[in-house]
């Protein structure tokens, strides 16, 4: 005789009683939820409103100081490579 699962009540949990044991719920496969591409273009310009995007002048201002900030690194690891290039000359050159 087979059982007829459909004809049985869940049994109410007792946090709260949405009447969802955790064995009805792990029984059934999760299906895949499709995505519209229409719904999706239009969360990402909504997402797109809510950001606070940068000014003109603090823009300019911001790539100004990333090219200072460069030229300051530039110069001073070749400062640093300098000297390393020198002491290495002279430790080779005493010998030799």
């Amino acid at each position: 005789m087979a059982r007829n699962s459909k004809s049985r009540t869940p049994a109410k949990s007792a946090a709260g009683g949405k009447g969802e044991s955790s064995s009805n719920a792990s029984s059934a496969p999760a299906r895949k939820k499709t995505t519209n591409p229409f719904k999706f273009l239009s969360e990402v310009r909504q997402e797109g409103r809510k950001v606070t995007w940068t000014g003109r002048q603090e823009t300019f201002i911001s790539t100004v100081m990333v090219f200072i900030l460069s030229a300051i690194a530039a110069v001073f690891f070749y400062l640093v490579d300098s000297v390393f290039g020198w002491s290495i000359q002279f430790l080779l050159g005493l010998g030799g």
